[in-house]
């Protein structure tokens, strides 16, 4: 009988440790430059507009290129990619210590940076299959997952840290550092190459020959190939809408969070990392181990639903929260902090109760050779629908301030969330199709 990998087993393969500690590299960097740049460009312009163009300029690259970096990976050795990627990460690092005080040339290096990452994601996982052996990808997958999330939250937590002690040049110059030492380590990669598909055989003629129609076409029928597979299947087109509409709340957050901090709240910006990253991340953790020991005794549908009313009242509770004078340190107003620190822990455990769900509801639905298609549309969907809710939402907290939008925020997610736990107080039966009222449980209609 076979035995099951450890983790000392598939640390050892020398291939995916080189591969893995890149990763905790890139992801802390990347996340630590996502969170300072928010925090920068407020303080540089003043304006929830300018960092509301910052967040455009980091999802659009997920717009444009979404669709189409999967494939192209797959025509490349994935060293050769990820040694272009660090190489080129570091030099816009070490490049915005000198470009940092010019709004539009920060602009152009988050979407450059963020361009890379549409890259560097596909090449990585997609590289994890062809290093490890087939009994240690469970456990080489789950090292990546835990790694991702964590360096997510460790980038974001420290980032406040460091420019309230050492500057944002400091974040840069680190950040810098930190690629160069994962460019080193590519070096040492195995050539890790794929056999492409016939699309992908398709696609090498095209780009070879420069012929931009039959680059298109395939391009083309990659959408559709994925939206037959979405069209008519309830559970997973309402997932890709759930877990875009996340993501567009994040975004949301992410535009209102300086002024919403500095200038209703009065607590430093770059104190978020104590007040709401570090507790969101404790909240996420929390409510991932209840969820793995409870969540299979839950209906789905229900612990989203509520989960979204229950993160409507928060964003509400949030926009009435009560204003201070003056912007005070992280220590010096304990109470207020304490209150916000508390939302952002529930905050992270009502996410994780709408994120695993759905993302359980999509996998389960979703063909596994059609399941990379399916995110990438997933991808493309959770930065599309934010781009311009998150442009409009920081013109508006220029005009009105951050608290009506917040409330409006709040008012919008409630009704979500009622929605669906109730369709039946917003639809007549007659409404609505079978279909559509069996999914949502015909219970609501036939007074069950």
């Amino acid at each position: 009988m076979e035995q099951k990998p450890s983790f000392a087993s598939v640390l050892g393969n020398r291939g995916f440790l080189n591969l893995w500690i890149n990763q905790i590299l890139v992801q802390l960097s990347y996340n630590s430059l996502n969170f300072a740049l928010i925090i920068w460009v407020f303080q540089l312009t003043g304006s929830n507009t300018a960092v509301a163009a910052l967040l455009l300029a980091v999802y659009l690259p997920a717009v444009l290129l979404g669709l189409f970096t999967g494939v192209l990976v797959d025509l490349m050795d994935r060293k050769k990619i990820i040694l272009m990627i660090n190489f080129f990460l570091c030099l816009a690092f070490f490049s915005l210590i000198f470009l940092k005080d010019i709004y539009p040339a920060i602009l152009a290096v988050a979407f450059f940076v963020n361009a890379l990452g549409q890259f560097y994601a596909p090449a990585e996982a997609s590289a994890i299959p062809l290093i490890v052996k087939r009994p240690q990808l469970l456990t080489a997958n789950s090292f990546f997952s835990i790694t991702l999330y964590s360096c997510f939250l460790l980038g974001f937590g420290l980032a406040g840290p460091f420019i309230n002690h050492f500057g944002i040049n400091f974040v840069f110059s680190l950040g810098g550092i930190f690629l160069g030492i994962a460019f080193f380590l590519a070096l040492f990669f195995p050539s890790i190459r794929a056999e492409p598909d016939s699309q992908g055989k398709k696609l090498i003629l095209a780009l070879k020959s420069s012929r931009f129609k039959q680059i298109k076409e395939v391009g083309l029928y990659e959408i559709r190939e994925t939206i037959h597979l979405i069209r008519g299947k309830l559970p997973v087109l309402s997932s890709i809408i759930i877990l875009a509409g996340v993501q567009m709340v994040i975004g949301i957050l992410a535009v209102l969070m300086p002024a919403l901090l500095e200038r209703s709240l009065n607590i430093k910006a770059t104190d978020a990392s104590y007040i709401l990253i570090i507790p969101l991340g404790a909240g996420i953790v929390t409510g991932g181990l209840i969820l793995s020991r409870i969540g299979h005794l839950l209906v789905r549908r229900r612990l989203v639903a509520k989960a979204t009313i229950f993160g409507g009242l928060l964003f509400f509770l949030m926009g009435v929260a009560p204003i201070r004078p003056q912007p005070l340190p992280f220590f010096s107003q304990l109470p207020l902090s304490s209150v916000v620190a508390v939302g952002s822990f529930l905050l992270g455990m009502v996410m994780v109760s709408i994120l695993v769900p759905s993302q359980t509801v999509l996998q389960e639905n979703t063909p596994e050779d059609m399941r990379g298609k399916v995110y990438s549309v997933l991808g493309v969907a959770m930065a599309g629908l934010s781009l311009i809710p998150v442009l409009l939402s920081g013109i508006l907290a220029d005009i009105f301030g951050p608290m009506p939008i917040v409330l409006a925020m709040g008012a919008i997610i409630m009704l979500a969330g009622a929605f669906g736990l109730k369709p039946n107080l917003f639809f007549a039966k007659k409404s609505l199709p079978y279909h559509m009222r069996e999914f949502l449980g015909l219970g609501h209609w036939e007074g069950k």
